[in-house]
C-alpha cells in the first residue's frame, strides 16, 4: 500500500503546482495572452522558494511611503485636516504608484484585489477633494492674469468675490465629505496585512518571471492605448478616458523603481529620430520622464527615454485640456451659484475636441507606441 499513497501524493502535488500561475506561465498560458488568475489547492506551491525581496521590494517600498505620508512617524492626524495635509504632500502620486502595481498584479494575485478597492476609493476620494482645491486656485489665477492690467470695476469684483467664495464653500464641503470617508475607510490599519499579502502570494515569483510578466503588461497597456476605442467627443468618457489608459505607463515606470530602466539614446540614435527635438523642453524634464529608479533590478528591460518623452507630452497636453475645460466650468458654475458636479462632465466645445483629437494623433503618428511595444516584446524572454 506504500507505493499507491506515495503516488496519489505526488499526482495530487503536481496538479497543485500546475495551478500556480507560474507553472501555467510555463507551460504556455500567459505568454498566449490567456487571463491570468490565481488558482491554488495549497496556500504555495510545494516546496515553493519564498518571496523574492527584489520581486516583492518594489511593492512594499511603495506601501511603507504612503504609510508615512498617510502617519507621519506614527502621529494620530486628525481626519479633519487629513485632505489638506496629503494635497500638501502630494499624496495621491503615492497612491497613483501602489494602485498601478496592484492594478497590474492582480492579474496574477486576485487576493490583491480587496486591497487595490481600498487604495483606489482612497485615491478617488482625495482626487475629488483635490480637485475643490485646484478649482479654486485656476479661478484665482484666472482672475489674478484677468486683473493684471488694471483693477476691475466694481461689478466685475464683485463677480469675481462671488465665484471665489462658491468654491471657497465647495472646497469646505469636499473636506467635509473626505473626512467622513476616510473615517469609514480601513485601508491604513490595512496596510500592515497587505504588506503580508505580497509576501505571501509572490512565494515562488522568481525575478525572471517577473520580468516576463511586467514587460508584457506593460505591452498590452500600451496596445490598449493604441487600439482602444475612444469618443474624443466626449470629454470625462472619452478624452479624459483616453489619457488615464496611456499614463498608467509613464506611473507603472516610475512605481517599478529599476525593473524597467531609462536609457539616452545616442544623438540619432531614437528609434523615432524626430522626437529628439523634445530634449530641453519641459515634457523632457516633467517628473515622469526622469523615474528615479533607485533601486536598478538584477536583469531590467531598457526602454529609450526619448520614447517616454512622446507618451509624457501627450498626457500632460490632454491633462492642461481638461483642467482649462473643468476650471471655466467651475467657474460657471459657482458664479450660477448651483451645486452642479463638473467634474465629471462630458461637455466640450468644437474647438476643445479637436485639440484633444490632435493630441492623440500627434501620439499615434509618432508611432512612439509601437517602439515602446518593440522594445518591450525583447524583454518578454
Amino acid at each position: 500500500m506504500g507505493k499507491p499513497r506515495f503516488t496519489l501524493c505526488l499526482v495530487l502535488a503536481t496538479c497543485a503546482w500546475m495551478l500556480t500561475p507560474e507553472a501555467r506561465v510555463r507551460a504556455g498560458g500567459e505568454a498566449a495572452g490567456e487571463p491570468q488568475e490565481q488558482w491554488r489547492i495549497f496556500p504555495h506551491p510545494p516546496f515553493a522558494r519564498s518571496a523574492s525581496e527584489e520581486v516583492t521590494g518594489r511593492i512594499t517600498r511603495q506601501i511603507d511611503r504612503f504609510a508615512v505620508l498617510y502617519r507621519p512617524e506614527g502621529s494620530n492626524r486628525s481626519v479633519e485636516t487629513l485632505g489638506d495635509s496629503l494635497v500638501d504632500a502630494k499624496a495621491r502620486i503615492q497612491l497613483f504608484r501602489l494602485e498601478s502595481l496592484l492594478r497590474l498584479y492582480v492579474k496574477a494575485f486576485p487576493d490583491l484585489e480587496k486591497y487595490r478597492l481600498e487604495v483606489k476609493d482612497v485615491e478617488d476620494a482625495l482626487g475629488d477633494y483635490t480637485f475643490a482645491v485646484d478649482s479654486l486656485d485656476f479661478a484665482k489665477g484666472k482672475f489674478r492674469d484677468e486683473n493684471r492690467s488694471g483693477p476691475p470695476d466694481a461689478a466685475r469684483k464683485a463677480e469675481q468675490d462671488r465665484i471665489l467664495e462658491g468654491l471657497e464653500r465647495k472646497k469646505a464641503a469636499a473636506r467635509v465629505i473626505f473626512a467622513r470617508l476616510m473615517t469609514r475607510s480601513t485601508l491604513d490599519d490595512d496596510l500592515p496585512q497587505l504588506r503580508s499579502a505580497v509576501m505571501s502570494s509572490f512565494s515562488g515569483w522568481t525575478p525572471s518571471r517577473d520580468r516576463q510578466f511586467v514587460s508584457h503588461e506593460l505591452f498590452k497597456v500600451l496596445q490598449k492605448v493604441r487600439n482602444g476605442r475612444f469618443n474624443f467627443n466626449l470629454l470625462e468618457d472619452g478624452i479624459h478616458e483616453f489619457r488615464r489608459q496611456l499614463r498608467w505607463f509613464p506611473i507603472l515606470v516610475d512605481s517599478f523603481d529599476g525593473l524597467i530602466l531609462v536609457r539616452d539614446d545616442a544623438p540619432g540614435a531614437c528609434p523615432v529620430p524626430s522626437l529628439e527635438k523634445l530634449a530641453g523642453t519641459p515634457t523632457a524634464k516633467h517628473r515622469y520622464s526622469n523615474p528615479e529608479l533607485k533601486f536598478p533590478a538584477s536583469r531590467p528591460c531598457t526602454i529609450s527615454r526619448c520614447l517616454l518623452w512622446q507618451v509624457v507630452k501627450t498626457t500632460n497636453d490632454i491633462g492642461k485640456l481638461k483642467d482649462e475645460v473643468q476650471g471655466n466650468a467651475s467657474v460657471e458654475s459657482a458664479l450660477l451659484d448651483n451645486d452642479i458636479d463638473v467634474s465629471g462632465s462630458n461637455k466640450a466645445t468644437a474647438e476643445e475636441i479637436a485639440r484633444g483629437k490632435t493630441y492623440r494623433d500627434e501620439l499615434y503618428s509618432s508611432r512612439a507606441l509601437e517602439s515602446l511595444m518593440s522594445q518591450l516584446s525583447s524583454c518578454k524572454s
